[in-house]
């Protein structure tokens, strides 16, 4: 992560990501004004009961002052204190990127620039964004997995691009977790195998891996090494941290509950819609598309026809998507920008 300190996230680059996420939510409106009665749809959503909305974007608010609270507990664990302020501004620029950038692969990066431009030293950020990374990857493996083990048919959808999908997530997490562990539990080892194991992947063409790409994944495996030294010499801490992250991903699931409980339907309970959108966000946070533009779609229509219905599904999915993307996006921008404009000024002073 240290390459990413003192460099400013592409505007160009933030551009073409939004433009790609733009271009498929208007190709998905235009695929659902063909294939379905548009003015039935707006109808079903104008109807929705606006309580229920509300309390779903509440739980976009919780959701980033629970990723601030993980921030300003890890940097104090640094001995460095942070304003709670402060905390959410990062998290706000963490949540923003990830959800504009192909497998939420740009939010940590931008946070640490932020950082940066706050006079944090990159050892310290490096630290706190790495073990952060750790914890939050963790909680999803361990809500989606508590998930398939109370209801393992949430697996059996017949559909192959869900499977396909739900494969090639579970594959990426636990790989990205059993790096982790490997520089926790065998530090020397991770320096061998982590940049070992991209040079070897880039003697095939196919990966089109650089040298650069080499290099920053040596960094990585250096950052991984030094925040495990701090999660050996506090593990309580850490632990805490972790249960926070689980508590976090169980309130973005929520979102789809509120939507579920604003269109009148009692049926399933919390712990089910939960359950269904961790399988989701397995399939879906680790696609290489900007914002799962598309792909998160298609999996909502394939887990959650049954839950909503035939006629609600539709209508469903947009609500959802409006709460926990476009939604999330406005407030993580917001507090982002406040931040900036007000939040650094104090800092200057």
């Amino acid at each position: 992560m240290n390459s990413s300190q003192g460099k400013k996230p592409s505007s160009k680059l933030t551009l073409i990501y939004v433009a790609v996420i733009a271009l498929v939510i208007t190709g998905v409106a235009v695929y659902i004004a063909v294939q379905y009665d548009a003015i039935e749809v707006l109808s079903t959503i104008k109807n929705i009961d606006p309580i229920f909305v509300l309390l779903g974007i509440s739980m976009i608010f919780l959701q980033l002052y629970s990723e601030a609270g993980c921030l300003k507990i890890l940097f104090s664990l640094l001995g460095r204190k942070i304003s709670f302020f402060s905390a959410a501004g990062y998290a706000g620029t963490d949540l923003l990127y990830s959800n504009i950038s192909p497998a939420q692969l740009a939010g940590l990066p931008a946070a640490g620039y932020s950082m940066f431009k706050d006079g944090i030293d990159a050892p310290s950020s490096c630290n706190v964004l790495a073990i952060y990374s750790m914890c939050n990857r963790i909680a999803v493996v361990i809500v989606a997995s508590v998930s398939v083990c109370i209801f393992p048919l949430l697996l059996n959808t017949g559909s192959a691009l869900f499977i396909s999908l739900f494969i090639y997530g579970a594959i990426v997490n636990l790989c990205i977790v059993s790096i982790f562990a490997v520089a926790l539990f065998a530090p020397a080892f991770a320096r061998r195998i982590i940049p070992g194991t991209v040079r070897f992947f880039s003697r095939f063409k196919i990966f089109h891996i650089t040298e650069a790409a080499v290099e920053r994944s040596v960094q990585s495996a250096e950052d991984y090494i030094s925040a495990s030294r701090i999660i050996r010499s506090s593990p309580l801490t850490v632990f805490a941290v972790l249960l926070i992250c689980i508590v976090k991903r169980v309130i973005n699931f929520s979102i789809v509950y509120f939507a579920y409980l604003a269109f009148g339907l009692r049926n399933e309970t919390f712990v089910y819609i939960i359950s269904v959108q961790s399988v989701l966000a397995v399939s879906s946070e680790s696609v290489p598309i900007p914002g799962s533009a598309g792909v998160a779609e298609n999996v909502f229509t394939i887990l959650y026809s049954g839950v909503f219905g035939p006629r609600l599904y539709i209508p469903a999915m947009i609500v959802t998507r409006a709460l926990n993307f476009l939604a999330l996006l406005v407030v993580s921008g917001a507090h982002s920008l406040i931040y900036k404009f007000f939040g650094r000024r104090e800092t200057e002073k």
